[in-house]
């Protein structure tokens, strides 16, 4: 066995060194058989010839970006939504109500939520807190974080469900005159790999815009 592990690394050495042997010498890949690891197990796999396994990649890595574009399609089109019916609403605390009731049902996620370190946001149902904490989350002025979920912030100890990954929007200070994040929050990962950032920042862009417009023409 400490033979086998020698010659191993040995070769996996050898092949680290040169990594064009295969492309000098192909006629070998006909000889060797490859791990096909199937989905939802650990240590489970089949053993095929390369060809068959370059074939199997191919169409997995097809599947993942048909999935991909049918996700973007579909996430587009509840964006879309959310953002006719955020234009048809011109009071300020309708908009609020709007975010905190109804806008995790148009975006089909968990739970929506405005954070601030001003108490001012709990009179539009947000939730507050200290500068300490939320200074933070604005200091590399990115316009979205998109993470898994920092339990020591407590923005969504307020849900009876325990919140996993967010989407934490910044909207400036000028739009409602104090600091304001925008929270998206998700029971799983959706908001750990970007998936649909491009939609969600389209969305704050039109939000901040709306608000802007409101204030002016009250």
């Amino acid at each position: 066995m400490i033979k086998k592990k020698n010659n191993d690394s040995k070769i996996e050495s050898f092949l680290k060194a040169n990594p064009n042997f295969f492309i000098e010498n192909p006629e070998l890949l006909k000889k060797l058989n490859f791990p096909l690891i199937e989905q939802n197990t650990d240590n489970d796999f089949n053993i095929i010839s390369f060809k068959d396994w370059i074939i199997k990649t191919l169409k997995k890595k097809q599947k993942q970006i048909i999935n991909n574009a049918q996700f973007n399609f579909f996430t587009q089109k509840k964006v879309h939504r959310a953002v006719i019916k955020l234009l048809q609403i011109n009071d300020l605390r309708l908009i609020m109500e709007f975010i905190h009731q109804s806008l995790n049902k148009e975006l089909d996620i968990d739970c929506v939520v405005l954070v601030s370190p001003s108490k001012k946001v709990l009179d539009y149902g947000g939730c507050f807190i200290e500068e300490e904490k939320f200074n933070p989350l604005i200091q590399n002025s990115k316009t979205i974080i998109m993470d898994a979920v920092d339990e020591e912030l407590g923005i969504f100890k307020s849900f009876p469900f325990k919140v996993y990954s967010n989407a934490l929007c910044l909207i400036e200070e000028r739009i409602l005159n104090y600091p304001i994040i925008l929270a998206l929050g998700s029971k799983d990962k959706l908001f750990i790999d970007n998936k649909g950032s491009d939609l969600i920042v389209f969305f704050l862009e039109i939000f901040k815009q709306h608000i802007k417009n409101i204030k002016e023409n009250a």
